[in-house]
């Protein structure tokens, strides 16, 4: 989802970015795009969550998986998903956005 935002911002706004990756920013974008994980131990003034939908945060797969065949591991990876939106969404210094489509992931208090 990472790269299609890029794209878009890019392609759709003519806004320049800068993936994040393990080794830091790649490219001289004014808006850096990455995962929920790349973004642990960074700060921005602004920060956007996109796409915090439910079957995708928490991912759908997990519940399939987890849900009835090991409801302690099925609890553990809600609670790790949790934790990844929590540290995302505390990035923000002034300003935080959080967007969705369709339903909102049950993380959010919508």
């Amino acid at each position: 989802m990472a790269g299609r935002v890029a794209a878009d911002l890019g392609v759709k706004h003519g806004i320049t970015t800068a993936i994040l990756t393990k080794e830091g920013p790649q490219g001289g974008g004014e808006v850096h795009v990455g995962t929920m994980h790349r973004f642990k131990g960074l700060e921005y003034q602004k920060l956007a969550v996109i796409g915090a939908s439910d079957g995708v945060l928490p991912r759908a797969s997990i519940a399939e998986k987890y849900e009835t065949s090991d409801p302690r591991r099925y609890e553990r990876e809600l609670k790790k998903c949790r934790n990844q939106l929590f540290v995302a969404a505390t990035r923000a210094r002034d300003a935080l956005r959080i967007s969705w489509h369709g339903k909102a992931s049950p993380f959010l208090p919508v």
